[in-house]
């Protein structure tokens, strides 16, 4: 993992350029988050923001609560994404990251917001960059972290429903930053998620963006190179959310 600095740098770089990226992108599809077009993506990421900053700044233990703010006017939007973004950027700098607060999975703390929010914002910079036709790169070291998380937090909480247990174990390899897990399925719908070197049923491997693209389901499985049991590693695939 980066420590919280590293993570409240990446909010702000890629949130600002999120900004830049979408501000030409109004009214352009986003092909990786069909049917949105760039206000759509812009609308989300502005709700994301303010939701996770009014988590982090009331301490909530549960996200009862949360009243969701009213959609500005969209010539207004693109002002109030940017002051979004500075608030919450101000309440995760602010507050302890060890504090309690409600998450949906894993740790509740201000690390984990922290983290998620970083990992998103990204994600989503990276779709409002190839909404303007310009090609789209995410550090690798910020992507070998962005595996991290989405194996350990969003395929064991938020994957998609109706896929079934897995047919048989998946590996995944960096092959330009230190990254490698384990994913093995049990006979409940689980998984099990380990850090190692060790061979599965089937392997991915491809650059830390590359693989993390391919789990977001923003590039095509052909995009990394799959060795092994190729049912397995479609199957695995299918499973994931692009959110």
């Amino acid at each position: 993992m980066l420590n919280t600095s590293d993570y409240l740098d990446v909010l702000r770089r890629e949130g600002d350029g999120f900004a830049d990226s979408v501000a030409t992108a109004m009214g352009k599809p986003v092909a990786s988050c069909e049917p949105w077009i760039g206000i759509d993506l812009l609308w989300h990421m502005t709700e994301v923001h303010y939701f996770w900053k009014f988590i982090v700044e009331t301490h909530a233990m549960n996200p009862d609560g949360y009243v969701p703010r009213s959609k500005p006017a969209d010539n207004d939007l693109l002002t109030e994404y940017r002051t979004g973004l500075n608030e919450l950027i101000n309440a995760l700098s602010s507050t302890d990251p060890s504090r309690s607060c409600w998450t949906w999975a894993g740790i509740h703390d201000v690390a984990w917001v922290t983290r998620r929010m970083a990992h998103e914002t990204a994600v989503h910079a990276w779709d409002a960059r190839r909404a303007t036709g310009k090609t789209a790169m995410i550090d690798s070291v910020l992507a070998g972290d962005g595996i991290d998380e989405f194996v350990h937090v969003m395929l064991m909480n938020d994957g998609r429903e109706g896929e079934g247990t897995l047919s048989g174990s998946v590996h995944i390899h960096c092959t330009d930053v230190d990254g490698e897990w384990l994913i093995v399925p049990t006979e409940s719908s689980d998984v099990i998620v380990t850090r190692e070197h060790a061979k599965g049923d089937c392997a991915l491997r491809g650059s830390a963006q590359d693989l993390l693209l391919a789990l977001w389901r923003r590039v095509p499985m052909s995009s990394i190179e799959v060795i092994g049991n190729a049912d397995v590693a479609h199957q695995f695939l299918n499973r994931t959310v692009n959110n």
